[in-house]
């Protein structure tokens, strides 16, 4: 699924107790999953003779603000977004409640489950459907991301308790379920009258930063610029139960003092040398500073004179709560109380804490000035992100500048550089870009294409991602790149963040969709593919463009597994779990793309049982080519029963095809049950298995507060390698023949404990037959890595090709967050014709092949003058077995020339199709490489073909 982080930030669960005192009553509320039947519509204005009842722990949430013209003609926000605030004076819990939607008449209503826990005066963001205007602004980082296609001027949107979508029309405003209800412009249905008519360019927004509530929509809201706010926007609690009035909005002051001078605290005594401020929770007065960047709710600013502590930063942000009456250049003096806030509120617990100034006052002394220099990046750790005492990384004493995330934390809040900026992931949906410096120099280990891998060792902290700040960056695909980007770094979602105020045009790398080569006539070529929540909800483009990678890209395997195949309704959840619809237009997609007219197995899940997308009933499922393959029926699988391997005659067999490995062990639990099916290519029986193991959500985050990262996801996924380990040796045990493939999301890496258990019982994981900066499927904020496997019995990766065809996660426009992945095995007979003689002067490109008296021969990449009878230091071929009468050559198309020629340096990364310089000479890379010294141009044949 999309953000899916390599350790994200956990969902807290939290049990909630609410004490409510009015004279001397007191009630308490029951825990956070306590619901009144029937359900009451309370709101912090009409709570006063309230206080003998046991409030729900969602009471004094409102809506309090929609914005429907998102993406629109003209718009000023990319999406469009329902926001929520706390008017209570109490936490709240959303689990279970959900936003929706129905146009200004309708009765069909759309929704968006929440969930979380927002403080009062807490915002919450709701995300929603997306228009083609991509020039306009992203969203702020969403609490939530739901569907709907908000009307940009006249609705119906409600928050509700529960998760069943409404069937009223003109009387929702009153329904027991709905805790508060917002019709706007002409609705038929409405709080007393509805709010104003709204437009591509304003919202309606609820007066008092969403504490007034009269019950009156037209009273309570007006039509104004859309201001999204989430949960790390600074609280900004009512104050009461009665009629709220706002917390008032700290007004800067040009003269805090007759004569305003400097005072003796500087932003590095502010910062400190250590994580959290030493002066945490005090007030400094008229501190000063340059203004350098200028945000919706405060500042930052930097000292021009900088102490002799590389520890201390020397910048700061101040939080002014609504636009600050400064400017990019302004020298200021501000007093304020020195806070660390952490980002993400009760649900960040997770973040590193970011030194800001609160409750501000400030004077402007000059405008106009110079800014201080942008620190240049470059010489940040490459491999530690932590390196200290395991535990919580704020209480260490002092900074490590070896660290990474100290090396950033002594920056925090300053003007920051990064020349020659390549990008090693694309831009997500928020606008977030990953880059490294220096054309990624000193970065380790890169990829042919441009991004960064991760090893077991080094989660790379070089990574820098940046978003907009006064400026919006580009949209980037991994190795485009960026001459200079400036900004003020930051901290959120666990990660470190430019907030950039400064970018150059963008340089394109030219990144384009990988092709993999066809299996020949005697190759059983498997694929395994996540197609990311596919549905028949999803338009006809993504079907198009699936299946034009299945087609195009993988060149029509011969067997795919699937993951995340949703039901025939999506989201919607209704009991529905067949994904018949999902399957056969998948098939009629890749059908008419020119592919072969696959047939499909699968096992509906029980409703809500497999996880995923709230009832999208995601499950594995395979496509097969039934002109090539043949899949063997065998009755008895079902959701819930459990395959075995058994006899069929002298044969081990399965005691289902297809069947479920464990379906009600609790390590499948909310999570995808893995299934098995037989296969016949060329007279031989294939098992395959296709998983998709439990998500990394819950973990840690590498640049978090807590070091080493928790993986708290690793527990159920380790028992879920653990079954499919024990089915493999069930099988391998009764046949030590027998021909069996793993394949699917795991969810882990090559590294890892859960991927080990299945390469202990013998399994050779094939992407481990690729060189070492190839061995990635997923590319997660500039991390490329493998979450994607196929893992062969060695009877099978002997003869075994493997290809990560890169054509989605490199990309800022993605049809899946995966790239699918092809191993080829040559099952059946070897072609028994020999081949054109093998002759010294020919020059051969990879696949092609040769004969030498009886005996076949195969390339393994470009080869001239080496004599296939003898092991040559490059072992480049590979011989087939013996043959009898001559046959047509096999020919394979050569790697296509790069447009530009470099000079050949030691150390480089080259890909298939690069050309260099050497001795006056021009060579083409036919393998991908790392250089060595003795591996130059003309030396290393294998590698280079000299040009003309």
């Amino acid at each position: 699924m999309a953000r899916t982080p390599l350790w994200p930030f956990p969902q807290e669960m939290m049990t909630a107790r609410k004490a409510f005192f009015c004279g001397h009553m007191r009630t308490l509320a029951l825990a956070a999953t306590f619901h009144p039947d029937p359900p009451m519509k309370l709101k912090p204005l009409v709570l006063a003779c309230a206080c003998a009842l046991a409030l729900p722990t969602y009471a004094g949430v409102v809506i309090s603000q929609v914005y429907g013209g998102g993406g629109n003609s003209g718009a000023t926000l990319r999406n469009d977004f329902i926001e929520l605030f706390n008017a209570g004076d109490t936490a709240a819990v959303l689990d279970g409640l959900s936003v929706q939607y129905a146009s200004s008449t309708g009765t069909s209503w759309q929704r968006t489950p929440i969930a979380g826990v927002l403080q009062p005066g807490q915002y919450y963001l709701v995300q929603q459907a997306a228009g083609a205007n991509t020039a306009a602004a992203a969203l702020p980082t969403p609490d939530a991301i739901g569907t709907l296609a908000l009307s940009g001027t006249t609705g119906k949107v409600a928050l509700v308790n529960g998760a069943n979508a409404l069937a009223c029309g003109a009387s929702c405003a009153s329904d027991l379920s709905v805790l508060d209800f917002v019709g706007f412009g002409t609705a038929n249905d409405s709080e007393t009258a509805p709010a104003p008519v709204i437009s591509n360019t304003t919202a309606a927004l609820r007066a008092q930063g969403g504490c007034s509530d009269t019950n009156n929509n037209s009273a309570d809201f007006t039509a104004g610029a859309p201001l999204p706010r989430n949960s790390t926007t600074q609280a900004s609690a009512c104050g009461g139960t009665g009629n709220p009035t706002p917390t008032p909005t700290p007004t800067p002051s040009p003269t805090p003092t007759p004569n305003p001078t400097p005072g003796s605290v500087r932003i590095h005594d502010i910062q400190g040398s250590a994580h959290r401020s030493p002066l945490d929770g005090q007030s400094v007065a008229n501190v000063p500073g340059i203004v350098t960047l200028v945000v919706s709710n405060g500042f930052y600013f930097q000292d021009e004179v900088a102490d002799n502590d590389p520890r201390t930063s020397e910048g700061v942000f101040v939080f002014t709560s609504s636009a600050p009456a400064v400017a990019v250049g302004d020298k200021v003096l501000v007093s304020g109380k020195v806070s660390e806030f952490r980002p993400g509120g009760s649900s960040g617990t997770n973040n590193l804490t970011v030194t800001e100034l609160a409750s501000p006052q400030v004077s402007k002394l000059s405008s106009g000035n110079a800014l201080p220099p942008g620190v240049l990046l470059g010489t940040q750790p490459n491999k530690v992100i932590w390196q200290g005492a395991a535990g919580d990384v704020e209480t260490a004493a002092a900074l490590d500048l070896n660290n990474g995330l100290d090396f950033y934390e002594a920056l925090e809040g300053m003007r920051v550089e990064i020349a020659n900026a390549v990008a090693v992931g694309p831009s997500n949906s928020y606008g977030e870009t990953p880059l490294v410096a220096n054309a990624g120099i000193g970065a380790d280990v890169r990829t042919p294409r441009g991004g960064l891998i991760i090893r077991a060792d080094d989660f790379n902290p070089e990574r820098v991602i940046v978003e907009a700040g006064s400026v919006t960056p580009p949209r980037m695909n991994v190795g485009d790149g960026l001459a200079r980007v400036v900004g003020v770094l930051d901290y959120n979602f666990g990660n470190v963040m430019l907030r950039a105020s400064e970018v150059s045009p963008l340089v394109s790398g030219g990144l384009q969709q990988e092709v993999t080569r066809k299996q020949r006539t005697e190759e059983l070529a498997v694929a395994s593919f996540n197609v990311e929540n596919l549905s028949p909800r999803d338009d006809a483009a993504k079907f198009a463009r699936l299946a034009q990678q299945v087609v195009s890209n993988l060149q029509s395997p011969d067997i795919v597994g699937l993951m995340e195949m949703q039901d025939n309704n999506g989201a919607t959840d209704d009991g529905v779990v067949s994904a018949s619809e999902t399957f056969a237009r998948l098939i009629a997609a890749i059908s008419a793309a020119g592919g072969p007219a696959y047939s499909w197995r699968s096992i509906d899940p029980v409703n809500d049982q497999d996880g995923g997308e709230p009832g999208g009933n995601i499950r594995v499922g395979f496509l097969y080519n039934p002109a090539r393959v043949q899949f063997v029926d065998r009755a008895g699988g079902t959701a819930t029963s459990a395959v075995a391997v058994t006899s069929c005659g002298n044969a081990v067999c399965l005691s289902a095809s297809p069947g479920r490995i464990q379906p009600a062990d609790a390590a499948f639990n909310s999570s995808r049950k893995p299934l098995v099916g037989e296969f016949v290519f060329a007279g031989q029986t294939v098992f395959v298995i296709a998983n998709h193991w439990n998500s990394k959500g819950g973990d840690q985050p590498l640049s978090g507060r807590y070091q080493p990262p928790v993986r708290s996801s690793e527990v159920q996924r380790n028992q879920q390698a653990r079954l499919v380990a024990d089915f493999v040796t069930s099988l391998t045990s009764r046949d030590p023949q027998a021909r069996l493939i793993v394949l699917g999301d795991l969810n882990d890496f090559q590294f890892s404990d859960a991927v080990g258990k299945l390469k202990a019982t013998g399994l050779v994981d094939l992407i481990e037959t690729l060189p070492e900066n190839e061995r990635y499927t997923y590319v997660f904020e500039g991390n490329s890595q493998v979450l994607d496997h196929i893992l062969a019995s060695a009877n099978l990766a002997a003869r075994a090709e493997y290809d990560a065809v890169h054509t989605n996660s490199e990309f800022a426009d993605q049809t899946s967050d995966h790239d699918p992945e092809v191993a080829r095995f040559a099952i059946g007979p070897v072609l028994p014709g020999c081949f054109a003689n093998w002759t010294a002067g020919v020059a051969y490109t990879a696949g092609q092949r040769a004969s030498i008296g009886t005996v076949n021969y195969e390339a393994k990449w470009w080869t001239q003058g080496e004599n296939p009878q003898q092991s040559g230091q490059w072992e480049v071929w590979k011989k087939l077995g013996t043959c009898t009468t001559e046959v047509a050559q096999q020919q394979v198309s050569p790697p296509q020339p790069a447009t530009t020629v470099t000079d050949w340096i030691v150390g480089n990364a080259y890909a298939l199709g690069d050309r260099v310089r050497y001795n006056g000479l021009t060579y083409l890379c036919t393998v991908a490489h790392t250089a060595q010294g003795d591996w130059q141009p003309g030396v290393a044949p294998s590698l280079w073909q000299q040009q003309q």
